[in-house]
């Protein structure tokens, strides 16, 4: 089984450093060109940046696993980066499900009352967004230190960061998490029927900017959903099972969360980087429905 464990962490290694390179060519291209950028996907632009530190936060600790396996006796004195080298990504993590819950609510809204979105999205900043999401990804250090009151007592078997913090704070993880993912899904619901509805419309017309934020609307919620969530919520649900069990297969949360966001950020690196835009010169379907209306 040490042989998947360790494949497990090489996985996770190299899906960090894909992460941190294909967001930080992101952000150069796209973030910090005032040409590219897009109104509508700001809050993806959020996400970009936080991936890097996000990318490198699991690359840290999903090293560190990796040596504490092979150097058990030596990094045993080091056993309190278990959660200090864990905190910071979990934090991000964070983070990046309340971006993840805003672009959700945003598309959705977006899709199903375009002239509304036209004319009032811009009076509505973005950075509360990533203030709301800091400050929860901060909350996590109070619980854990202060509500909980953890004292970094690590069991000797403990590797990873779910078994080294107690129940309390593992069930306001679990409970905080649960809300925004299922507020996820159901934003999401909305998205994928009212785009369904649309596309069933013949000689429907689509400005290729929003759709492309529909598209990653819906890949970051299914990355999320399946990379993040579900292993955990499994992991908990079903804590005997070999295929969540330590011993079998490692670390998984972290390597699955770090596989998933490589897979998005390659995905997205594809759709905005590569792809040859369609009908640029066409005017947004919304745009005309508005100059209709105020004729």
């Amino acid at each position: 089984m040490e042989i998947i464990i360790q494949l497990l962490c090489l996985l996770g290694i190299i899906s960090a450093i894909i992460t941190i390179l294909l967001n930080i060519n992101l952000v150069v291209k796209i973030v910090l060109n005032p040409s590219k950028r897009k109104n509508d996907m700001y809050l993806f632009y959020y996400r970009f940046t936080l991936d890097i530190f996000f990318g490198a936060g699991l690359f840290s600790y999903i090293a560190y696993t990796l040596l504490n396996m092979e150097a058990p006796e030596f990094m045993f004195q080091y056993r309190s980066l278990i959660v200090l080298l864990a905190l910071p990504w979990s934090h991000i993590s964070t983070c990046r499900s309340i971006i993840a819950l805003s672009i959700s609510i945003d598309r959705s809204i977006a899709t199903c009352f375009p002239i509304y979105y036209f004319k009032n999205r811009k009076k509505i900043p973005n950075w509360p967004v990533l203030l709301i999401g800091s400050l929860l990804g901060l909350a996590e250090e109070y619980m854990l230190f202060g509500f909980c009151s953890y004292n970094m007592e690590i069991p000797k078997t403990c590797l990873v960061f779910g078994c080294a913090t107690n129940q309390c704070f593992f069930h306001y993880w679990l409970i905080q998490r649960s809300i925004i993912f299922s507020l996820i899904v159901l934003f999401s619901l909305i998205l994928s029927i009212k785009l369904l509805m649309m596309n069933s419309v013949k000689h429907q017309q689509s400005n290729n900017q929003i759709s492309k934020a529909n598209r990653l609307a819906l890949l970051d919620t299914c990355t999320v959903l399946l990379f993040d969530f579900l292993p955990a919520f499994c992991g908990h649900m079903w804590p005997t099972a070999p295929m969540f069990s330590f011993n079998n297969v490692g670390s998984y949360n972290p390597v699955l969360k770090i596989t998933g966001c490589a897979i998005e950020s390659t995905v997205v690196t594809r759709v905005l980087l590569f792809r040859t835009p369609e009908n640029s010169a066409s005017t947004p379907v919304f745009a005309k429905t508005l100059k209709n209306s105020e004729v």
